[in-house]
């Protein structure tokens, strides 16, 4: 107990000096599992100016060589692509026990807050934007290998596809994966047959969990077993046809 509070408490003197030297005030915690954390700010010098930090924390004790790579991974990615249907990055920056960036605060937060007041047509038009962002990211031989509603932010009626922590660039279209990645639920079943895998048809494969949350507004990870979400299916409303 003692070591995790040590823990916890560097973290946050980490984070006051993150935002002294960028000229944040710090806000709210959005998300936190150790040694990432995220958490919004306000611009000192523009209190109408709000942004996003993901810090992660070096830990030789937990795995330094993982939280690197997971690092450079998400900015090797955010660093290349421009889209608007994808989160952006303002700027990145390394410290002697951490790595950061900030990026856009994006008020609405994320699609599964949404989940419970989305209707159809907006489900639909959701869903477009997905499906535009994912064919940019696998034209530029990037498979994000996480997508989930929690890492679909939404703002001003558009998605953005967020946290690129696990995704892979890969050499050609072709390139096969063999280690398994993601959200459990959100994942295809070749994933688990211990043999290479099409990393780009995993990613359809979590679209359409994605879509199928919209459609029925049920967020899949409250879900326990699949018997629930089977008796929502049978007891929802069938869904209107997309007409494009």
């Amino acid at each position: 107990m003692y070591h995790l509070e040590r823990k916890t408490l560097e973290l946050q003197n980490y984070q006051k000096e993150i935002c002294q030297v960028h000229h944040f005030e710090v806000g709210t915690l959005l998300h936190y599992n150790y040694p990432i954390k995220v958490f919004q700010v306000t611009s000192k010098l523009d209190h109408n100016v709000k942004k996003v930090i993901k810090a992660y924390y070096k830990d030789s004790t937990y795995d330094d060589k993982k939280i690197v790579k997971h690092f450079l991974s998400e900015v090797a990615v955010l660093a290349t692509i421009h889209h608007p249907f994808i989160m952006s990055m303002d700027f990145m920056g390394s410290f002697p026990r951490y790595f950061a960036y900030v990026m856009p605060f994006y008020e609405d937060g994320t699609l599964t807050k949404v989940l419970p007041s989305i209707h159809q047509e907006m489900s639909d038009e959701y869903f477009v934007q997905l499906c535009a962002a994912v064919n940019y990211l696998h034209n530029k031989k990037v498979a994000h290998r996480d997508l989930k509603t929690d890492n679909i932010l939404i703002t001003e009626k558009k998605i953005l596809i967020a946290d690129f922590g696990l995704s892979d660039i890969l050499p050609t279209e072709d390139t096969m994966a063999t280690k398994r990645k993601g959200t459990v639920v959100y994942m295809s079943p070749e994933q688990f047959l211990k043999r290479p895998f099409d990393p780009f048809k995993c990613d359809m494969f979590a679209l359409g969990v994605v879509y199928w949350c919209m459609v029925f507004k049920v967020n899949v990870l409250n879900q326990d077993t699949m018997e629930p979400m089977m008796e929502t299916v049978r007891t929802k409303l069938s869904p209107t046809s997309i007409d494009r």
